[in-house]
């Protein structure tokens, strides 16, 4: 237990997102479920506000909470691994940084972040779009049981068949139901992939966003691909950079390449033999402290006037980075009522990142980046957004938005049954149905 008079208190409170500065009464640390649901226990008697930290990743900044209890899951971050079962389970604070290894020597993994610092946790419940998303789905579609602490403090084992509906709930709806300590995930063999970064010139960043759009148009499951255009964070170079996930060796997805390495602008072909882990760490690993905000849709296509209208708002002062995302593949045909994530039927999630040293520069940072957002919303599947990149100030509307009615309101339906006092706030929150 970590309280505001220990050394290690403001340590312990910090998260990815700089501009979130809170205090909490009393931070701990777990070693089970069973510690989990002493500390909700506690919260509960006192009248306290609970939040959760895994990776604390998230830009809203949610793992932490003020004058409440934060449960700090990161002393439950071992990784175990049945190779012959193919099923990876690990604690609740574990990153992609303590996953993935523990899967590669075996030759396996499951589809996860692109950067090691995330959580595994956080990335799961809302969704998880990753350079494995065309051939084995999102992150929630490969999770096949979860050790969920609830506001009761009772320990459940959630799976498709116990519990389904908490089971469905938890792949997509976030943090709303409980603290879940232990994840078991699907593994898919995946030795050797060809991947890496084409890395261009900022000034070819409409072209190159074109070539994109008709490299994953059909694409095959093999190959995976995203775009990232704004500043470099190490060397303070514009560019844009599309990095490359090929697990297979079709003539197709290799055209498909080629048509993206011949697009005008090029600086650097990085796309080589290599392997996933290496892949996993192409973008370095980020620092926490920076401040973020950002905004972004699920977009059902990617017309030529919104291509303009994204490099146009890239270019406006003060500037920020651009995230596009495909939504692609295996990930595109599961049932869209299997799980509570909602966009499956987008054809691009796209963010406009704002990221800034000074809080000197809060307020054109964060017009930069809602500006974007408006610009981008008459392009949107529904008028929500990515729950995993929702910034802390998101009305409700644009929550409900996120999931659509009818899914929005059985999430409700089953926030009543396992949390009717809304205890699990601190989040993208789904309030409890009406009685």
């Amino acid at each position: 237990m970590i309280g505001p008079d220990h050394s290690e208190y403001d340590l312990a409170r910090a998260v990815y997102n700089g501009a979130i500065d809170r205090r909490p009464a009393l931070i701990v640390r777990p070693l089970d479920a069973a510690d989990v649901a002493v500390a909700i226990q506690f919260a509960r008697a006192g009248d306290l506000p609970v939040s959760v930290r895994a990776g604390a990743h998230g830009v809203a900044g949610h793992a932490v909470c003020d004058g409440g209890v934060m449960i700090d899951l990161r002393l439950l971050r071992d990784v175990r691994v049945d190779p012959v079962e193919r099923v990876a389970e690990t604690g609740g604070g574990a990153t992609w940084i303590d996953f993935d290894p523990v899967c590669q020597r075996h030759g396996l993994a499951t589809p996860g972040g692109t950067f090691g610092t995330t959580g595994v946790g956080g990335l799961t419940l809302g969704g998880g779009i990753g350079y494995l998303i065309s051939r084995h789905g999102l992150t929630l579609d490969n999770l096949l049981r979860a050790e969920v602490v609830t506001a009761d403090g009772d320990v459940l084992l959630a799976d498709e068949h116990t519990t389904p509906d908490l089971f469905w709930a938890l792949r997509g709806g976030g943090g709303n139901f409980g603290v879940v300590t232990r994840f078991w995930f699907r593994l898919h063999e995946l030795r050797t992939l060809t991947g890496g970064l084409l890395v261009y010139d900022l000034a070819s960043a409409a072209k190159v966003l074109r070539r994109l759009r008709d490299a994953v148009e059909d694409v095959p499951d093999e190959l995976s691909l995203l775009l990232v255009m704004g500043q470099d964070r190490a060397t303070g170079q514009q560019m844009a950079a599309v990095p490359v996930c090929w697990t297979g060796s079709s003539a197709d997805a290799r055209e498909r390449i080629e048509s993206l390495r011949s697009a005008p602008g090029l600086l650097v072909d990085g796309v080589r033999p290599t392997s996933y882990l290496q892949l996993q760490g192409t973008f370095g690993e980020v620092p926490f402290g920076a401040r973020h905000y950002w905004k972004g849709h699920f977009v059902g296509a990617m017309p030529d006037e919104l291509v303009d209208l994204i490099v146009a708002q890239l270019a406006a002062p003060p500037g920020g980075s651009v995230l596009i995302e495909p939504v692609q593949g295996l990930a595109r045909r599961i049932p869209d009522d299997a799980t509570a994530f909602a966009n499956r039927h987008a054809a691009f999630n796209v963010s406009g990142m704002s990221v800034w040293e000074s809080s000197a520069d809060d307020a054109e940072r964060i017009a930069w980046a809602r500006a974007f957002g408006d610009g981008v919303r008459p392009y949107s599947l529904r008028g929500g957004g990515y729950v995993n990149y929702m910034g802390g100030d998101e009305p409700l509307e644009r929550v409900e938005a996120a999931f659509g009615p009818e899914k929005f309101a059985r999430l409700r339906a089953v926030k009543r049954r396992f949390d009717p006092d809304n205890l699990f706030r601190s989040n993208q929150n789904i309030p409890p149905a009406e009685a």
